[in-house]
């Protein structure tokens, strides 16, 4: 037999949640104790903070200490000032509960002096309060009942047996630390240490194990969704739900990314998990100190964190064990904070447009804006712009909308001119219409927005959404999935835009891309200060198309040192096509296609 530590942590607002509620704290952190109004203490303001190896207890504290006399409390008047309490965390008898022993009470006025009463009211805190701080217990045995399926699960076979213990009954605390966080528990649990065996070479997996292993990767996009939905719809925080949205758009850039590796040695799926578990944790922590509905906070929440920490310590220990974060391992930890509302699978996700999934995340699908000339005409804002406009006759324009003329056109070196001119009137119509629908943009910025666009289409596609010959046009489509003239990935954004008509349809994809480029924009690169860094302004541009390119987690990656060459080439392309556009002129045709000849 072996044995496994797993480091579980109750965090101080949930200790401090447990203390309110032995004190009778009520909503307003406020309460009386005492069944006599003579002999009595007032609390509140309850603060809890850690000190080296014990816990401090600090909350504003009144006592009354006095004799009925012929029907009327008689007495000094009231001490008031705080009261102080120094708690020290151990294991009980157990083995399985965390107990918070008192080792000493202090009572201060503002002044730090203890006051005239400061021995009767000691001596009424003892008795009224102490009793009930004994109270307060962390007792992991709940909780462990609940991951038992899930640890189960994990062990796979090897715990499969009759005779096999409950995971109560070969589990202790081992050790207990006190952190600034809070209270730090390592249970350790025996597991049967598996047969040696001689391990073969493993061949290359063929085309059904592949299509079995994008499988797998659909199941944690799908179980990354639920969950951040299920989270996001728990609170009303739109910064919250932001932060919530970026970890699930990165995690799908990931996921769009592993899957054109072709690596066996790599395991992408368990490193995803890992890399957005460790980016969920703290938001699901914030999400206990907001007010949330939806959600017992104090229950699911700590048992679905306490079971992505037992899954991440069990998946450590790698092929020694034979653990692994497995399908069924997800769906078990979606059941400990979805219950009966977690899907029996969570593949294949639904490829349709989901209202309520872009309501939920402040995400607004464009349809293809329809201005004719007059319109575009009016609203162009950008000196590029001006320059399209007259390329293109008024009798060719009211004819027919860019879009229309784009629609099976593959850029060939006979009509290039033509079909560059068609490409950047639409882009420039585009973004006018994005700007004449929405006022979330400052007013700055609203003049970049043109040159952002047509930089960011020049930099993804070289302003193509078809490629092939004339007579067989096919989408333009990135080894990762990315479609179209803007390279929407449509497994990043599934839910959000419609993946047939970012195929077929030129103007849904530009809007599309106009759409995610403002989104990281307004949503993230303002949000963030980037344009309080060193460049102002400009790093909104830079960050914004960061973001459209890597993710959101690459939003600031275009100012820090330890960016992979490769990406920065990327940014300072985009740049460079940026600036060039910016100057009111066409970006270096020869950089895209074969010109001349």
């Amino acid at each position: 037999m072996g044995e496994v530590e797993i480091p579980l942590l109750a965090e101080t607002a949930h200790i401090q949640a447990a203390i309110g509620r032995v004190l009778e704290l009520d909503e307003n952190g406020q309460s009386s104790l005492g069944d006599d109004q003579c002999n009595r203490v007032d609390l509140s303001d309850l603060v809890l903070l850690t000190e080296d190896a014990q816990l401090s207890v600090d909350m504003a504290f009144s006592a009354s200490t006095g004799a009925h006399v012929l029907g009327a409390c008689r007495g000094l008047t009231p001490w008031q000032g705080r009261l102080t309490l120094k708690l020290t965390p151990q294991v009980m008898a157990s083995g399985l509960t965390i107990e918070f022993v008192p080792d000493s009470i202090e009572l201060s006025r503002p002044d730090s002096s203890p006051g005239l009463l400061s021995k009767p009211a000691k001596l009424i805190a003892d008795a009224l309060v102490l009793p009930r701080m004994k109270r307060v217990q962390i007792d992991l045995a709940g909780p462990l009942n609940t991951l038992d399926e899930l640890i189960e699960q994990s062990l796979g076979s090897a715990s499969s047996h009759d005779d096999e213990q409950s995971l109560i009954q070969r589990t202790h605390i081992a050790r207990l630390q006190t952190e600034e966080t809070g209270v730090r528990a390592w249970l350790a649990f025996q597991v049967r240490a598996p047969e040696p065996t001689i391990l073969a070479s493993e061949p290359s997996l063929d085309i059904n194990e592949l299509a079995q292993w994008q499988t797998l990767e659909d199941e944690l996009d799908g179980f990354l969704t639920t969950i951040i939905s299920a989270l996001a719809h728990s609170t009303n925080s739109r910064t919250l739900r932001l932060e919530l949205l970026a970890t699930l758009l990165d995690a799908r850039h990931a996921i769009a990314e592993a899957l054109t590796r072709d690596d066996p040695e790599s395991d992408p799926v368990r490193a995803l998990f890992l890399t957005s578990w460790e980016r969920l944790r703290p938001l699901m922590h914030e999400l206990e100190d907001l007010e949330t509905s939806g959600l017992e906070t104090d229950f699911k929440l700590a048992a679905f964190i306490a079971g992505g920490d037992a899954l991440r310590a069990l998946d450590a220990l790698g092929p020694e064990y034979g653990f692994e974060i497995t399908r069924d391992g997800l769906r078990r930890l979606a059941r400990l904070l979805l219950t009966e509302e977690v899907p029996p699978s969570f593949t294949p996700l639904p490829l349709e447009v989901d209202p309520a999934f872009r309501d939920l995340f402040g995400l607004h699908t464009s349809e293809e804006a329809e201005l004719s000339t007059t319109e575009l005409t009016r609203h162009t804002i950008g000196g590029f712009g001006r320059v399209v406009a007259w390329l293109l006759s008024p009798a060719y324009a009211d004819s027919i909308s860019p879009a229309e003329a784009l629609k099976g056109l593959v850029p060939q070196l006979e009509n290039l001119n033509h079909y560059l001119e068609l490409v950047a009137s639409l882009l420039q119509e585009q973004a006018n219409a994005w700007l004449a629908r929405n006022n979330k943009m400052p007013a700055r910025m609203a003049e970049r927005l043109d040159p952002l666009v047509h930089a960011t289409a020049w930099k993804e596609s070289c302003w193509r959404q078809l490629v092939g010959s004339s007579s067989d046009p096919q989408v333009l489509r990135s080894p990762g999935g990315a479609v179209g003239m803007m390279q929407i990935n449509g497994r990043v954004w599934r839910k959000v835009y419609d993946l047939d008509r970012l195929v077929d349809e030129v103007g849904y994809n530009v809007n599309a891309g106009i759409d995610i480029l403002t989104h990281y924009m307004v949503d993230y690169a303002i949000r963030k200060g980037e344009h309080e860094q060193p460049g102002g302004d400009d790093n909104l541009i830079k960050a914004s198309y960061a973001a459209y390119n890597g993710g959101p987690s690459h939003l600031a990656r275009y100012r820090l040192d330890d960016t992979s060459p490769q990406l920065k080439a990327i940014d300072n392309a985009f740049w460079n096509h940026y600036t060039t556009i910016k100057a009111e002129q066409w970006p270096d045709i020869s950089s895209c296609y074969a010109v001349g000849q």
